[in-house]
């Protein structure tokens, strides 16, 4: 998949699609095969999906996706599917991408990112023009150190989809920069609570 995204980035693209193949896993292929059925529950293979989050770890008013509005506004604090203003911090839905080892397709999150109020509104601004800002990391994610801000860069994806964010460092530039397994990610899935290890067949 081509992403508008930095150098470092492409690179580690190129070398995670040359490790290994993963198409040589049999439980990738039933994975993604949506023929697939478990032998013991009937589980169907769900194929590649993205960890969302419904809205950044510091809004106090529940979750959006359990709401009818499209604006969801308390007081002065307002949530939508991709925009956030708590208080006088402001946040955007963003993508954050790790190439799939033995791939060349994309594992992501989706997370959100605290971003400055200039930057908000000219993201927010269809007629401003958006190249990109600083951020903080505002879900806390799998591996990111607990109550340390995870600064990234925003980058203005391919239109109609979220922005893209990429790690300054830590464990999720290393992880962008080396791509997850897809061991990795069934123990995503299964923390999240899904768990479809033992459901794929065995581990060739």
């Amino acid at each position: 998949m081509t992403l508008p995204c930095p150098d470092w980035f492409t690179k580690a693209q190129a070398r995670a699609a040359a490790m290994p193949p993963l198409a040589a896993d049999r439980r990738w292929r039933a994975f993604n095969d949506p023929e697939y059925t478990c032998p013991c529950c009937g589980l169907k293979g769900p194929g590649l999906q993205d960890i969302a989050y419904d809205h950044p770890d510091a809004w106090p008013h529940g979750a959006h996706a359990d709401q009818d509005e499209v604006i969801w506004q308390v007081g002065r604090d307002r949530l939508t599917s991709d925009l956030c203003r708590l208080k006088d911090a402001y946040f955007i839905r963003a993508t954050l991408p790790m190439p799939l080892q033995g791939s060349d397709e994309l594992f992501a999150y989706g997370p959100w990112a605290r971003i400055a109020p200039e930057a908000f509104a000219a993201y927010a601004d269809p007629q401003a023009p958006f190249d990109g800002c600083q951020a903080v990391l505002a879900n806390a994610l799998p591996a990111t150190p607990p109550m340390r801000p995870v600064a990234c860069a925003v980058m203005p994806s391919q239109p109609g989809t979220r922005p893209l964010l990429f790690a300054h460092d830590g464990p999720l530039r290393s992880g962008q920069e080396e791509g997850i397994s897809f061991d990795a990610i069934l123990a995503l899935y299964a923390a999240a609570g899904q768990d479809y290890r033992g459901h794929l067949g065995e581990k060739p």
